[in-house]
């Protein structure tokens, strides 16, 4: 049997390749043609659970597959979607069932109107323009160097007769002119491109009609503003097709709305920034079939040598970890840096000095943002792998534990407490 070391760098060296040949095996080539063949038609969480290769092959996407027996439960995180931080998925300590929910979201968008203005004993009170405002707190940075892409149709109704609406696209492409770091694109870079794509539909279009800010929590917001036209003269004052008309920011006739639109390439990922725009399933297809290829590769590596899946899936989680409690939320994860920080696993309840401790330990001794570097991750896996050998050989622990709760050395606790931890909760 080859070495961890040896296995892992078989597979990462070409891992295009490892998983062309995982696709092209017929049981998984025949579930992921049923998927792309039957997913379009799905409209509802109903829908996609009564057909039982739909569902199945969903839930494995995610690494969720020992739930697939737990309808009620998956029926609830799936219902619930992962808009709202009061959705069930969002408040379980296990980021796969956010992105089930999220790459599972029927909604087909969100829209919001204005209200009128009343009379009230302290006065008038003005009309109030239509708001949204996103679900996604973005206190990090996104990276768009890759396939990353927020695509959606952005619609505002003027008044009665008057609708004006325009694509909203942020890639690699679109913000390279105005972004100093594709990599690491911050939510003001985000405010000021897609405020820069407003403007650029001209008065025809939605400038000055709708901005997008960044409001309390870091959280993206739309409103309607107002707006005068000068008609076709663009002159002040005129009849007929010269005559002025002017968008009040307010009122129940003024709306705002977001649809989701097909990705600009095929190879593209859609992105969530906060307002459900990460594409729905049927338009998403790509993208869960890219999952269910990469947990298929590694569930299947993991049979033969748990070093390797750990080494795999800390490959791929790594450069979307942000602190040492990402970490320690997740069994598998903390097996990984455990064994290259040199500390023992935890035992017990952990209280929240303990995680704390080992967080700081974690931390001090890992440096998670050069995770972002491919060079430095390869050569962290590596180092794990290395070691992994010398202390427990080819292949060891039962690797399905170390994939959710009740993993050895990792109390159920464990994933739920250095989750409130990170959040603040």
């Amino acid at each position: 049997m080859v070495s961890t070391l040896t296995g892992y760098t078989l597979i990462a060296r070409d891992l295009a390749a490892a998983l062309r040949r995982k696709a092209a095996e017929p049981a998984v080539a025949r579930e992921t043609a049923y998927y792309q063949a039957r997913i379009g038609q799905v409209r509802s969480v109903d829908a996609l659970m009564a057909d039982r290769r739909l569902y199945a092959y969903a839930v494995k996407a995610y690494g969720l597959e020992d739930m697939t027996y737990a309808r009620a439960f998956m029926r609830k995180v799936l219902s619930e979607g992962a808009a709202s931080r009061a959705s069930f998925a969002n408040r379980l300590a296990d980021d796969r069932y956010v992105a089930l929910a999220r790459a599972f979201d029927f909604t087909q968008g969100f829209s919001a109107a204005g209200r009128d203005g009343t009379i009230s004993d302290r006065g008038p009170v003005a009309p109030t323009p239509a708001q949204m405002t996103g679900a996604v707190e973005l206190s990090g940075t996104l990276d768009f160097s890759g396939r990353s892409e927020v695509s959606f149709s952005l619609a505002t109704q003027c008044d009665a007769a008057t609708t004006r609406a325009a694509t909203i696209v942020l890639n690699r492409t679109t913000l390279a002119p105005a972004v100093r770091d594709l990599s690491a694109v911050t939510a003001d870079e985000i405010v000021a491109a897609i405020n820069g794509q407003i403007a650029a539909t001209g008065e025809p279009g939605l400038a000055g009609k709708v901005r997008v800010g960044l409001g309390v929590g870091n959280r993206l917001f739309l409103e309607t503003t107002a707006s005068l036209d000068l008609g076709a003269d663009g002159a002040a004052g005129g009849t007929g097709r010269d005559a002025d008309t002017v968008a009040a920011a307010g009122g129940a006739l003024r709306t705002i709305a977001i649809r989701n639109v097909a990705l600009s390439d095929p190879s593209r990922t859609a992105l969530d920034i906060g307002f459900g725009t990460a594409l729905g399933p049927d338009a998403s297809a790509r993208s869960v079939t890219d999952a269910y290829l990469r947990q298929s590769l590694e569930s299947d590596a993991g049979a033969a040598d748990t070093g390797v899946r750990l080494a795999l899936y800390f490959a791929r989680k790594a450069p979307t970890l942000t602190s040492a409690y990402d970490v320690l939320g997740d069994a598998a994860l903390s097996q990984v840096a455990n064994t290259v920080v040199g500390l023992p696993a935890t035992s017990g309840a952990a209280t929240r000095e303990a995680l704390e401790r080992r967080a700081g330990l974690i931390a001090a001794k890992i440096d998670i943002a050069s995770f972002r570097d491919p060079a430095k991750l390869a050569a962290f896996v590596r180092r794990f792998a290395a070691l992994w050998d010398a202390r427990d050989g080819p292949a060891s622990a039962p690797v399905l534990a170390l994939f959710g709760a009740g993993a050895a050395g990792v109390t159920a606790e464990t994933p739920a407490a250095a989750a409130a931890l990170r959040t603040g909760r």
